[in-house]
C-alpha cells in the first residue's frame, strides 16, 4: 500500500504542476489577448478620429474654399457711403477686391470727427491715401449730389461736375450696415425712422446716377458740337465702366438679420421708391472682409453684440426695366 500510496502522490504532484502550467499558459493567453484587443481597441479610435478630423478638414477647407460674395469686380468704379473707421474700405482693396484707383470712400463725419473716434483710423486714412483711393468727408448718403457739391444744371456744369468726381461713370453705390445712430427706443418709430433712411438712400443714389448719366451725355454732346462747328475739342475719355453699362448703376447694402432689420423692408423700399429689385443676395461673409470692424455710428465700441458672430446679408440691386417707373412712394409693411 505504502508504494502505492508514493506512486499516487508522484501522479498527483505531476498533475497539479500540469494544471498550473495549463492556467499559466492560459493567463498568458488571456493577458495577450486583453492586450491585443486593446490595441485594436485604441487602433480603432484613432482612426476614428482620424476619420473625423479629416472630414472635419474637408469640410472647412470646403468653406475656406467657397467663393465669397462680392457685389463688384475690381476693374468696377465703387463708391462707399457710410464709412465708420475706414476699414472695410482698406479691407477690400487690400483683398484686391477692388483697384485702389477706382474705389470712392466717403463718411458722413469730417476727418477730425472720425480720428476723435476712432484714433487708428489716422493709419488707416494714411494707407488709404497712399494707394491712391479717394477719401471724401461730410458725405451724407442721402444727400449725394448735394455733399458732392455736384450741378443739376449739366448743361453748364456737366465737366465740373466730372472733374469733381474725377469720373464719369460710378457703377455701384454701397452702404454697409446703415443705422441713424439717434438710439430711438420705441421700436415701431425705430422702424419708421430707419425705413425712411433706406427710402431717401435709394432716392439719393438714383439722383446721382441720373446727374453724372447726364453731365456725361452733355459732355459727349457739346464735343461733337465742337468738333463739327471746328473749335477745338477737350479731351474727353469715356470710361470702359461707362462704354460696357447697359443701363443705371447698381446699389449694394448689407443689413443684420433678425428684428428689428428685418421689418426695414429693403427689397420693397427699393421696389417702390426707384423701381430697382434685387439682382442678387447673399449671406455677408465676415470672413471675407479680413480687418473690417462694423462700430457703432457715434462711439468707437462695437455694435451691442460681436459684430462678426452676427449673421447679415447683403443686397444688390439693380434697375428694374422690365416694369415702368412710375413706382408708389406709399411704403406698406409686408
Amino acid at each position: 500500500m505504502g508504494k502505492l500510496k508514493g506512486k499516487g502522490s508522484k501522479n498527483s504532484k505531476r498533475g497539479r504542476s500540469k494544471l498550473e502550467s495549463a492556467l499559466t499558459r492560459y493567463q498568458v493567453v488571456s493577458e495577450n489577448k486583453k492586450h491585443t484587443d486593446s490595441r485594436v481597441h485604441e487602433q480603432d479610435i484613432l482612426r476614428s478620429k482620424r476619420a473625423g478630423k479629416q472630414k472635419g478638414h474637408k469640410l472647412i477647407s470646403s468653406d475656406n474654399f467657397q467663393k465669397p460674395f462680392i457685389p463688384f469686380k475690381s476693374h468696377e468704379n465703387v463708391l462707399l457711403v457710410g464709412e465708420g473707421d475706414f476699414s472695410f474700405a482698406l479691407s477690400i482693396i487690400n483683398s484686391n477686391y477692388v483697384m485702389p484707383s477706382h474705389l470712392w470712400a466717403t463718411s458722413l463725419d469730417s476727418e477730425d470727427e472720425i480720428i476723435s473716434k476712432y484714433p487708428h483710423a489716422v493709419q488707416t486714412l494714411q494707407q488709404l491715401r497712399g494707394k491712391g483711393v479717394k477719401l471724401v468727408f461730410e458725405v451724407d448718403g442721402t444727400r449725394l449730389c448735394e455733399s458732392l457739391k455736384l450741378s443739376s444744371n449739366t448743361k453748364k456744369y456737366s465737366r465740373r461736375n466730372i472733374s469733381i468726381l474725377e469720373t464719369d461713370h460710378i457703377d455701384l453705390i454701397m452702404f454697409n450696415f446703415p443705422h441713424t445712430g439717434k438710439g430711438i427706443k420705441d421700436v415701431e418709430r425705430n422702424i419708421i425712422v430707419h425705413q425712411r433712411l433706406l427710402e431717401d438712400f435709394f432716392k439719393s443714389c438714383l439722383s446721382f446716377f441720373d446727374l453724372l448719366e447726364c453731365s456725361r451725355d452733355a459732355v459727349k454732346e457739346s464735343s461733337t458740337v465742337d468738333a463739327i462747328s471746328g473749335y477745338k475739342v477737350t479731351s474727353f475719355d469715356l470710361s470702359e465702366s461707362a462704354k460696357e453699362s447697359t443701363g443705371k448703376g447698381r446699389i449694394a447694402l448689407s443689413l443684420f438679420e433678425g428684428e428689428p432689420y428685418d421689418s426695414w423692408i429693403p427689397r420693397k423700399i427699393a421696389r417702390k421708391s426707384i423701381n430697382y429689385k434685387v439682382e442678387r443676395s447673399g449671406k455677408f461673409q465676415w470672413e471675407a472682409f479680413e480687418g473690417y470692424h462694423h462700430r457703432r455710428t457715434n462711439s468707437m465700441r462695437d455694435t451691442t453684440k460681436i459684430a462678426n458672430s452676427r449673421d447679415a446679408r447683403l443686397y444688390v440691386f439693380e434697375s428694374n426695366k422690365e416694369q415702368g417707373a412710375d413706382a408708389s412712394n406709399e411704403l406698406n409693411r409686408e
